[in-house]
């Protein structure tokens, strides 16, 4: 979204942000309140492009978002504003609603933007895991259902909006879900023995008859093949996962979504439908 320089300017007096800090806040009290009001990572990197001080992060996710967003984001803070009962309220409510009026004349190119990352402060990765280990200990048949609820579990967890399996007309879809807008269809695997080339080709079949911008995750327990990687080729529409990357991820602390994240860019850039969660750089190692 496009911010005028008088927005800008209104922003930092109503919410004292012209020295880098924002009202009272501090880095933790600021990272709970957009996650207890808003379910935003205020701390993601995305938003430190123009420095780590409360307000430039702030700013930065105004200018990252669209104005529905943007709007809703300040309206939270200056019911937080008006909490604390500053000196000036009536001139700040009159300079507040001139911002707000002048968002909302912006054009539609002006004012798009991108959905906030989300937050995933408090999570629980040690029950994460233990439901994984859970799992291991089922026989065959159950453990394969117990493994589909157990993904679409951490799918809630992690505020990527699941659906469960589902039927088509001759085919079986495993779930899907959303993330940054995207739609991903699910393909769920645990079996004894790595993913060979021929279950990722029929994925693929399920994803050629859908609408051109839909992706697949296929996730494997016992990871996928060389030679079936090799086989099915580069340059398709599905990301691969494995089991071990889930743990080690979930180990590491690390949410879901970043995980997944890493291995579209991946993917993007080499067309190359699988990296281990070893490899990927930049994400910490347990």
């Amino acid at each position: 979204m496009k911010l005028k320089l008088r927005d800008i300017t209104i922003f930092n007096r109503i919410f004292n942000a012209e020295g880098g800090y924002l009202l009272d806040f501090s880095d933790r009290t600021l990272r709970h309140f957009f996650d207890e009001e808003l379910n935003i990572d205020i701390d993601d990197e995305q938003y430190k492009e123009d420095g780590t001080s409360k307000a430039k992060r702030v700013r930065c996710l105004l200018k990252k978002v669209d104005a529905d967003t943007a709007l809703h984001i300040l309206d939270k803070l200056w019911l937080y504003r008006m909490s604390l009962d500053l000196a000036g309220a009536t001139e700040d409510l009159a300079e507040y609603h001139a911002l707000i009026a002048s968002i909302k004349s912006l054009d539609k190119n002006s004012s798009a933007g991108l959905p906030p990352k989300n937050s995933f402060i408090d999570i629980d990765y040690t029950h994460l895991i233990s439901e994984m280990d859970r799992i291991k200990l089922l026989p065959p048949h159950p453990r394969g259902y117990a493994f589909e609820l157990w993904l679409n579990e951490l799918f809630k967890v992690f505020k990527l909006a699941p659906k469960g399996s589902f039927r088509n007309t001759g085919e079986q879809i495993d779930g899907s879900f959303r993330m940054d807008g995207a739609y991903y269809l699910m393909e769920a695997k645990w079996h004894s023995k790595e993913t060979p080339a021929s279950d990722l080709h029929a994925f693929q079949g399920k994803l050629n008859g859908k609408a051109t911008w839909t992706r697949g995750v296929f996730i494997s327990w016992q990871g996928f093949s060389n030679d079936g990687l090799t086989a099915f080729g580069n340059g398709n529409r599905i990301v691969c996962i494995s089991g071990k990357d889930i743990h080690q991820c979930l180990k590491s602390k690390i949410p879901f979504p970043v995980l997944l994240e890493a291995k579209l860019r991946h993917a993007s850039e080499t067309g190359e439908c699988y990296i281990a969660y070893e490899y990927i750089k930049n994400l910490p190692k347990p």
